[in-house]
């Protein structure tokens, strides 16, 4: 218990840091002063910086697919599975908005070696997510809930729309993320019904 209780610790401090300086400007040194631990504990979990941002990004992923996971055993419509999970995802990314660089637009400045460390990792998770979301997508087909779509390009385009509900914030002043709108956009399209 206690190792995990460290292991934590060092995670909760590199979060934070990460998302506030960056990879490179992070040191383990800075890790481990915020984590309140001596210098060499960190390196008794982790192998080096690179690992331990690779499980930073790997925790939040864990803890998507684990409530993936539980929403699609629930006994519920397709389409009020796929409005929990959005809820639920957009709420736990406010709740972490500061560590969403670490994703999307810090990663284009990583050095070749340590996206070779991290890219397998997003990968694996997103493959993951895409399988558990398109079994949802799936079953709304066969249910007559949805029309007939390839279901992991739509479970796909719904990852990237709870993506672009969080985008709103950062890219459009003054306009605060609204749910609904943007599982409308995802369920109903842009295109006129007649």
């Amino acid at each position: 218990m206690r190792k995990k209780n460290i292991r934590k610790k060092i995670i909760d401090a590199a979060v934070k840091l990460f998302a506030r300086k960056g990879f490179y400007e992070t040191t383990v040194n800075d890790i481990t002063k915020a984590a309140k631990i001596a210098k060499g504990t960190a390196y008794l979990y982790f192998k080096n910086k690179t690992s331990l941002y690779v499980s930073v990004i790997e925790g939040h992923f864990v803890i998507a697919i684990e409530y993936l996971q539980k929403i699609q055993k629930e006994d519920l419509a397709s389409t009020e599975k796929l409005q929990r999970i959005a809820d639920e995802w957009m709420n736990y990314m406010l709740k972490f908005r500061s560590s969403f660089p670490m994703f999307s637009i810090e990663n284009i400045n990583l050095t070749r070696r340590i996206m070779k460390a991290v890219k397998p990792v997003i990968f694996r998770h997103i493959e993951e997510m895409i399988i558990l979301i398109a079994q949802i997508i799936e079953d709304g087909i066969k249910k007559n809930e949805f029309r007939k779509v390839e279901p992991r390009i739509a479970a796909l385009h719904f990852l990237n729309t709870i993506r672009t509900g969080f985008f709103v914030q950062l890219f459009i002043p003054g306009m605060s993320m609204d749910k609904n709108v943007t599982l409308e956009l995802f369920f109903n399209g842009v295109k006129k019904r007649r």
